[in-house]
């Protein structure tokens, strides 16, 4: 009993192996199917309808192809897009076409009981197409030859397009034979369509809108990023630009709009254009990611690799042009693709590191994966998913989408930068502020108490005596200097009412003695806030200073009025005394004096010094805001 469930349990699995490879290969066993016409439809994809025939050595013409011996050595394998890889063989394909309508209203009519059809290539890098049929003006077998595909200069072609293979004339009930001779340097993606004339004319206006929109939105961003980097000077925006440059002329070139335009210009052209540009695309991006993802700082082995492998798509690109090596083409394809996912890896890890736009750049560089992968799918028959117009555009919307995730990336990059760099700023500030405060602050007041000290010694002469009097001034006037430098650079002192309020303790502590106000228009704390330049801020203090300074020195006033206000769109600060005042000699003679005029002169202000004898005197400075 059991060697019978084991004998029953292996023919099981026979039967199963032989239904499976009857499934694979069943379109192999039945015969080629006819393409029936049908009434109201005026789009057909043949690639289900078509068989083929291997010519290794090129040796077969038409009549050759065409006869009865022929036939049953066509293979049919059922399948919408068939993908014969790389080959350096010419392939012949068949096509049956049966047209029983009774009414061909939807084409047009080109000979009596005939309508014309227009048959398209969808895979536009195809070069040598000949369409062959049998000549209506003539019985027999005699063909007509047409030529097509990327190697024809599309000016000589009858609908000068790049798609655009043939037009075809089907009689009613009449069985037409059509044959196809392809060969090509690129990869065999056999994929065409058969259309009526006025939905060749729909099909031809949704893609060059397609294309337009595309053309458009990436040229946009190309300019935008251009333009930026020649006002920021960040090489990732000039990566960026370069890199949509290129893969912009790789598909205006590869779905052969340039020669629509311009025509054939050199030898091999249709097909050196697009690979030499497909590389350079992959230069820049390696480029674009290395810059982008700040590899030189948080991952730079990843820098250095993403440097050295630059060359390699031009390399490749050169030999596949030296070698005329079909497969090189892969190899070319493989590279481009690994570097889009060699971008995702590094982009995982320099977001572990903490990388903020990593994480941008990863949604980025997804839609293109996904577009690769959308479009692979359906050239090679894995996805039941038809190859036409949208899923021939997938990589193209995949580096839209890329483009427009990392033009709204890279502005947020700037940002991000900024703001770090506007970090690092205040990180080094607070460490010079407290590097002058602890070292140069704390020599100076050593300085200042050893000569203290040493002014005590009963045996010093007077000379001696006034010159360590002397070092015991220029240490404390340099303390308060480097006190003011301290507090300027200290990040955290860059509010409008901490100067403000810096300003009122000085006044308190410079004027001893001696009555004075604050007066002010408005909120006087947030006034400096209309002056965000430090730099400005700080020559408005020390002349400030300065002007009390010369109050307490020469000229024995009782009362000081202090007013800060905003006025015809300039700040005005009004120092006034009720003290004995200046003559004009002692003015021109003066330093203090002088030093307010060179420093309101450096921050583009103007100062007004009114002095009356024994009446006082009175400073306004304006600086514009």
């Amino acid at each position: 009993m059991l060697s019978k469930k084991v004998l029953l349990n292996y023919k099981n699995k026979v039967v199963f192996i032989i239904l499976m490879l009857f499934i694979i290969y069943s379109g192999k066993i039945f015969s080629q199917q006819k393409l029936f016409l049908e009434n109201g439809k005026d789009d057909y994809s043949i690639g289900s309808y078509i068989s083929v025939i291997e010519d290794k050595e090129y040796k077969l013409s038409i009549n050759e192809a065409s006869s009865d011996s022929m036939k049953k050595k066509y293979i049919y394998y059922n399948k919408e897009t068939l993908n014969l890889r790389f080959t350096t063989s010419v392939f012949w394909l068949r096509l049956i076409i049966v047209d029983t309508l009774s009414n061909p209203a939807s084409g047009i009519m080109a000979f009596q009981n005939s309508r014309t059809w227009i048959l398209i290539k969808n895979e536009p890098a195809i070069e040598d197409i000949r369409l062959y049929q049998r000549d209506l003006n003539f019985g027999g077998n005699k063909f007509t030859e047409i030529k097509a595909g990327s190697v024809i200069p599309v000016s000589e072609k009858a609908i000068k397009t790049n798609d655009f293979i043939g037009g075809l004339h089907v009689q009613k009930n009449v069985p037409d034979t059509v044959y196809l001779r392809i060969q090509t340097k690129s990869q065999f993606i056999l994929s065409f369509n058969m259309l009526t004339t006025a939905e060749y004319a729909i099909h031809s206006s949704k893609k060059y809108l397609v294309h337009g929109i595309l053309f458009g939105i990436l040229l946009l961003l190309l300019s935008y990023n251009t333009l930026l980097y020649f006002s920021i000077k960040d090489k990732v925006y000039i990566f960026y630009s370069l890199y949509i440059l290129c893969y912009t002329f790789y598909i205006f070139s590869y779905e052969g709009y340039f020669f629509e335009i311009f025509g054939r210009n050199f030898y091999n052209d249709y097909f050196i254009l697009p690979t030499g540009s497909v590389s350079i695309t992959g230069v820049f991006l390696l480029l674009l990611t290395r810059e982008f993802l700040s590899t030189k700082i948080c991952l730079p082995w990843a820098y250095k690799l993403l440097t050295y492998l630059t060359p390699l798509p031009p390399i490749i690109c050169i030999c596949i042009f030296a070698f005329t090596t079909p497969w090189l083409v892969v190899i070319l394809a493989v590279i481009v693709l690994g570097s889009y996912i060699l971008g995702m890896i590094i982009a995982f890890i320099t977001l572990k590191k903490g990388v903020v736009v990593s994480k941008y750049y990863l949604i980025a560089l997804s839609g293109t994966v996904i577009g690769v992968l959308i479009y692979t799918t359906t050239r090679n028959g894995l996805l039941p998913i038809p190859y036409n117009i949208w899923t021939q555009n997938s990589v193209n919307f995949g580096i839209l989408w890329e483009a427009l995730v990392l033009a709204a990336t890279v502005g947020y990059r700037f940002s991000n930068l900024k703001a770090e760099k506007e970090i690092e700023k205040t990180l080094m500030r607070n460490q010079i502020a407290a590097d002058l405060h602890d070292e140069i602050g704390s020599n100076l007041s050593t300085i200042s108490l050893q000569s203290r000290m040493m002014m005590k010694d009963i045996d010093m002469d007077n000379n001696s005596r006034n010159q360590l009097q002397n070092i015991m001034n220029i240490a404390s006037i340099t303390t308060d200097t480097i006190r003011d430098i301290v507090w300027f650079i200290n990040p955290f002192h860059d509010k409008s009412e901490d100067l403000v309020l810096r300003m009122k303790e000085l006044a308190s502590k410079m004027l001893v003695n001696i009555t004075y106000v604050f007066k002010s228009d408005g909120s006087i704390e947030r006034i400096f806030d209309l002056i965000p330049d430090l730099n400005k801020r700080r020559h408005i203090y020390l002349i400030f200073k300065e002007a009390l300074n010369n109050i307490m020195k020469h000229s024995k006033a009782k009362e000081v009025s202090i007013s800060l206000k905003t006025e015809n769109k300039k700040f005005i600060m009004i120092i006034a005394d009720n003290g004995k005042g200046f003559n004009e000699e002692e003015i021109k003679r003066g330093d203090g004096l002088k030093n307010l005029k060179n420093r309101a002169a450096i921050v583009g202000a103007q100062i007004f010094i009114e002095s009356i004898d024994k009446q006082g005197t009175k400073i306004m400075l304006e600086v514009p805001l």
